[in-house]
């Protein structure tokens, strides 16, 4: 008898284990050890990454009172290690959070200015994505891991600045991000936020530089409409013309524009501000106009096009738009 209770015992353990773990899928992340096995990772993945140095936010060392703030801030919060583990977008496989430099720019006492936390999404078989999860250049906070209602969320701390003659800073602030349809967005508790989209409409203008410049709208039915004015097509300054590209119209792929109008739904778009604009100069200005609800309208004007981490994620996903539709040429559309 006693023997059977025991058997019977292992055997339920063994079936507890495979419930308890059928989705957890192991990958090479898992046996990563040491900042120097994540960097060789986070380096072979993607060559834009091949200068980039895991390392503790305590290791950044720069004669800048916002970085040292930073260090006090990670020490408060107890964010000590370069990377931490864990799943962002729940598809089974683990992910990466990653405190790192990218090497790529140099300040004062060619100190690097390169401070770049990212995440390497994980998707199975060797398929990685990088993640720059900043919203804009020299922009110190400090990442870490928050567990909201069985979701792994990233939260961004960051110092603010009171005084900035004094150098004296407030409370610092907090923004809770979730993984959703393809990137990092604001945490919306109210997951099935339902707002009826009629019309998108998106321009942007030029900057100093080879930003594109065009005009997209999108109507309910997937009905598009683009008119390329310049570099659309081309970053060479050389290629400059008074003349717009081209007037294009398709039909927008239907699992994009459902991914388009979730993101759009979840960020709780008539509750964001009007205008949104970055300290530095020429940059370009983007101005989102979406009617909704009963011809209801929000316009959105975003200069340098980094409003929230929400806005990005829209922006991002129509300005590719540009490149991954059917466009036909439409000559006679004005």
């Amino acid at each position: 008898m006693k023997i059977y209770i025991k058997v019977s015992y292992i055997f339920f353990c063994i079936l507890s284990c495979k419930e308890n773990n059928h989705h957890i899928n192991h990958s090479e992340i898992d046996q990563l050890k040491s900042s120097e096995d994540v960097q060789s990772l986070i380096r072979k993945t993607d060559s834009t990454f091949s200068n980039y140095e895991v390392k503790r936010i305590k290791d950044f060392r720069r004669e800048d009172f916002l970085c040292k703030e930073n260090i006090a801030l990670a020490d408060q919060l107890d964010v000590s290690q370069s990377f931490y583990k864990t799943d962002f977008d729940n598809n089974g496989f683990t992910d990466l959070l990653v405190i790192g430099d990218k090497n790529n720019c140099l300040g004062m006492n060619n100190e690097s200015c390169s401070y770049s936390p990212i995440v390497l999404l994980n998707f199975g078989n060797r398929k990685y994505a990088l993640k720059d999860i900043s919203q804009g250049f020299d922009d110190y906070y400090v990442p870490r891991i928050k567990k909201v209602n069985n979701k792994n969320l990233l939260e961004i701390n960051k110092s603010v600045v009171k005084d900035w003659e004094k150098k004296t800073f407030g409370e610092p602030s907090k923004q809770t991000l979730e993984f959703k349809e393809g990137e990092f967005v604001e945490y919306n508790s109210n997951d099935k936020n339902y707002i009826p989209v009629q019309k998108i409409e998106f321009s942007t203008s030029g900057c100093y530089g080879t930003c594109p410049v065009f005009q997209l709208s999108i109507d309910q039915n997937r009905n598009a409409h683009f008119i390329a004015e310049h570099f659309n097509f081309s970053e060479n300054m050389e290629s400059w013309s008074e003349n717009i590209e081209g007037k294009f119209h398709a039909v927008i792929d239907e699992k994009q524009y459902e991914n388009l109008i979730g993101t759009l739904q979840y960020i709780d778009f008539p509750n964001l501000k009007d205008n949104y604009a970055v300290d530095w100069t020429d940059d370009q200005t983007v101005i989102l106009k979406i009617t909704y609800a009963g011809n209801k309208v929000k316009v959105i004007q975003d200069y340098g096009a980094q409003g929230t981490y929400g806005l990005k994620s829209i922006y991002k996903k129509l300005f590719e738009l540009r490149k991954n539709q059917k466009w036909k040429k439409d000559e006679g559309f004005n």
